[in-house]
């Protein structure tokens, strides 16, 4: 009785032990637990920072693409598919070259079998059976299977080289973008500052007016408000560099050490393109193209291995035996070896309807293959088209924008003149020198469009990095190294680049 009151005593103190936890005790450890996950992703930033590039000062456009080619992250990720197809390449001798498997075998039979001659007993074989064998396979014919997992193994790797084509144009592509965008907004900043420092010189002029009784109150308020709203629309601009400038970071696999200033400038320089030239510069180099080429050929090596179900499958063996006792008779408990070679058909004459519906759904992939490059074939026509449409619009849009620029100079130059001689009202002044930095926005902005169009242009023929064919330029996608590409430096800017707009532009 005792043990057992001494028993419900400690499951009670136990019971009220355990819950002797109040609210601060659990705030306490969930609270430790957060702060050693920030611990924990605060150290996973310094790492990523000291292994992250640093930029600073001045870039140059052909700067950022050679650091996005180096350092981009999915640039990085989609390179790895080339050392994949030549694993595929590897797998794929394993389809003609022999197999070779061993084994060894030990034997402890209970009693030997035998008979009795004249109160003598002879037994048959040994009690203790030691046995090892070696067997060599040798593919000869597999119905096409072979020669079809050969030429698919080495399809695979060219498709693997398009692949990493295709996400250099897109790493160029996407830096390049990043940094007009990141042009134009410090041309739209550096546009608002002149308007905020000319809208602070007015009201100056206007406030020395109003003490001299020449301005009215009306006058200062309206001065006051143009330099409110045209500082806001500074710091619009500054936020947009801000974030223009952290997407050409990324783009460049880059973090930024100081202030970093772009040192291009956004240009106009009008090229003419003719239609056919450009859709067949695109047939000839795009990589989307390419890429749905080989798919379709790999699917149709897909079609003869499933086919190659209905042929027969023969092989080449040879085996090579070891025994104890001597596999020739058994009487000699001592080791013997013995060999065979031979050729083995196999010929599956009815398997179900399983290789008849693997062989439709791999015809029907192929179809699908032919009906996906017939339909890219036709985006890559449209987006040809309607970038070269893109690129007329903006050239007249320079045209007309570098006209109305123009035109706001010369009005608010006279509006200052006339200010100054007390023609002009302030009012009149305010409008002019709005009308400017409208003018001059708009104008940068068509400035920007027209690099864009150029860019989206390259891009849609194909031709924004290594052309097709070019492997040795395939190399450059190396980390801290940059190989020999004239492409990658003069492409976005360069109008007689050969890795341009081909030849025929302009």
């Amino acid at each position: 009785m005792r043990m057992r009151q001494a028993i419900m005593i400690c499951l009670s103190a136990a019971l009220l032990l355990s819950g002797c936890m109040d609210d601060n005790e659990f705030y306490t450890q969930v609270h430790t637990s957060r702060v050693s996950a920030y611990n924990d992703w605060s150290a996973q930033q310094r790492r990523q920072q000291e292994q992250t590039v640093q930029v600073g000062g001045s870039l140059m456009m052909a700067d950022a693409l050679k650091l996005s080619l180096m350092n981009n992250n999915e640039l990085l990720a989609a390179v790895e598919n080339r050392q994949i197809a030549k694993g595929k390449v590897v797998e794929s001798y394993s389809a003609i070259l022999p197999s070779v498997t061993a084994a060894g075998g030990y034997v402890r039979n209970d009693e030997l079998s035998g008979f009795e001659v004249e109160g003598r007993r002879i037994d048959f074989g040994q009690l203790d059976n030691y046995s090892a064998a070696l067997v060599v396979r040798q593919p000869i014919y597999r119905g096409g299977a072979i020669s079809a997992a050969m030429r698919a193994a080495r399809l695979y790797a060219l498709y693997s080289d398009e692949q990493v084509r295709s996400a250099i144009q897109k790493t160029l592509y996407e830096t390049a973008l990043a940094y007009f965008d990141t042009l134009l907004a410090q041309q739209l900043y550096r546009v608002n500052e002149d308007a905020v420092l000319s809208a602070e010189a007015q009201l100056a002029d206007v406030q020395a007016k109003r003490g001299q009784g020449m301005a009215s109150e009306y006058d200062v308020l309206r001065a006051q408000v143009d330099v409110s709203n045209f500082r806001a629309e500074m710091i619009q601009q500054k936020n947009r560099i801000s974030l223009s400038k952290t997407k050409l970071l990324k783009a460049m696999g880059a973090m930024e050490m100081g202030e970093l200033t772009l040192k291009d400038e956004l240009q106009y320089e009008k090229v003419s393109v003719v239609l056919a030239d450009a859709v067949r510069t695109a047939y000839e180099n795009r990589p989307d193209l390419y890429l749905g080429e080989y798919e379709l050929r790999l699917q149709k090596e897909a079609v003869t291995v499933a086919k190659s179900e209905y042929w027969p499958q023969a092989y080449g063996t040879f085996s090579q035996g070891w025994a104890r006792p001597d596999p020739h008779t058994s009487m000699m408990d001592e080791w013997g070896d013995i060999w065979t070679a031979g050729v083995t058909v196999e010929w599956p004459l009815f398997t179900g309807l399983g290789r008849e519906g693997r062989i439709m759904q791999e015809q029907a992939k192929y179809r699908q293959k032919q009906y996906l490059l017939n339909d890219a074939q036709q985006r890559a026509f449209l987006e040809v088209q309607q970038a070269i449409l893109n690129l007329q619009d903006s050239d007249e849009l320079v045209d007309s924008q570098k006209l109305n620029l123009q035109r706001a100079e010369e009005g608010s130059r006279l509006a200052d003149v006339g200010f100054r001689e007390g023609v002009t009202t302030t009012v009149e002044l305010t409008d002019a020198r709005s009308a400017l930095t409208q003018a001059s926005g708009l104008y940068y902005q068509s400035l920007y469009a027209h690099s864009v169009s150029r860019l989206n242009l390259q891009r849609a023929m194909g031709v924004l990095g290594p052309k097709a064919g070019q492997k040795q330029s395939m190399e450059i996608v190396k980390p801290g190294s940059f190989s020999d590409m004239q492409a990658a430096e003069s492409i976005i800017n360069d109008p007689n680049s050969n890795g341009r707009l081909n030849d025929e532009i302009k």
